[in-house]
């Protein structure tokens, strides 16, 4: 259960981001996971709430963006989205270049979780 690691992770870089600009109150946190991430967003969206309990993050609400699966080409070069219909498995053994069909391909983009966006409440110094 990868999760709970990702949500802790998750809390502590939104906490040193709040301290950073004197937050008050973290409100809101976007998060973009790609499907490859292999991520349950339940099972993360409770670890985070149970790592931010009594930290500036508690109560805030998480929003997550699924982020599209990439792929480039090594033959010839072309960038694609590759559609994510199915199973993790079938997207895996499907990954092939939309425009030269070759399977030699690397994956560019759908296995990050990343913090898109903070918002929060800002104390007077």
């Amino acid at each position: 259960m990868h999760e709970f690691s990702t949500a802790v992770n998750i809390v502590e870089a939104v906490k040193r981001a709040a301290k950073s600009y004197d937050a008050t109150k973290v409100i809101g946190i976007t998060i973009q996971i790609g499907k490859l991430s292999m991520l349950n967003h339940d099972q993360l969206l409770f670890g985070i709430e149970i790592a931010a309990k009594g930290s500036v993050a508690e109560g805030a609400k998480v929003t997550i963006e699924p982020l599209a699966t990439k792929i480039r080409c090594r033959e010839c070069k072309k960038e694609s989205e590759v559609p994510e219909e199915g199973t993790l498995y079938d997207i895996l053994t499907s990954l092939a270049c939309s425009k030269c069909q070759s399977k030699d391909v690397e994956v560019i983009q759908g296995r990050e979780c990343v913090i898109k966006d903070i918002k929060a409440e800002v104390g007077k110094k």
